[in-house]
């Protein structure tokens, strides 16, 4: 008797593991819907994805940078070994207080200072200078305080 009992549990296990999946799929509220899809790009804006672009080289007194390395979008964009604007007026800045004014900010960066520089722009076209510059870190005169 108990390998009846043992017989029917194994069989009504395989039924219930064969019945699953359809018991389990949720249909859509509509029938017609593609679902959210990847229609737009991942973008917020229409499709035209903004990436980070990092430049690396040797800073301007303009605020611009001689640019002589930079990641795959920079190269891509014919950036690298150029020389190229950014407006700083909105980036963080990490540098030690080199003037010792009290303050870290772009006035404490000197001419041929190693630094690197972060944006956000567009992927496929940067568009034109002035990039407005979200980091700069200077290399030469490290802050000793950032974490």
């Amino acid at each position: 008797m108990s390998k009846r009992i043992k017989r029917a549990a194994a069989i009504g296990s395989v039924l219930a593991l064969g019945a699953a999946p359809g018991a389990l799929a949720v249909k859509p509220a509509d029938p017609g819907s593609q679902g959210q899809g990847h229609g737009q790009g991942h973008a917020k804006n229409g499709g035209k994805g903004t990436v980070s672009y990092v430049f690396k080289g040797a800073y301007q007194l303009d605020s611009s940078v001689a640019v002589d390395q930079g990641n795959a979008h920079a190269r891509k964009a014919g950036l690298v070994d150029s020389i190229v604007a950014f407006d700083l007026s909105s980036a963080k800045v990490v540098v030690a207080d080199v003037n010792g004014d009290g303050s870290k900010d772009v006035s404490d960066l000197s001419a041929s200072d190693r630094v690197v520089v972060k944006a956000r722009l567009p992927r496929k076209d940067p568009g034109v200078a002035p990039y407005a510059a979200r980091q700069i870190v200077d290399q030469t005169h490290p802050d000793s305080d950032a974490d």
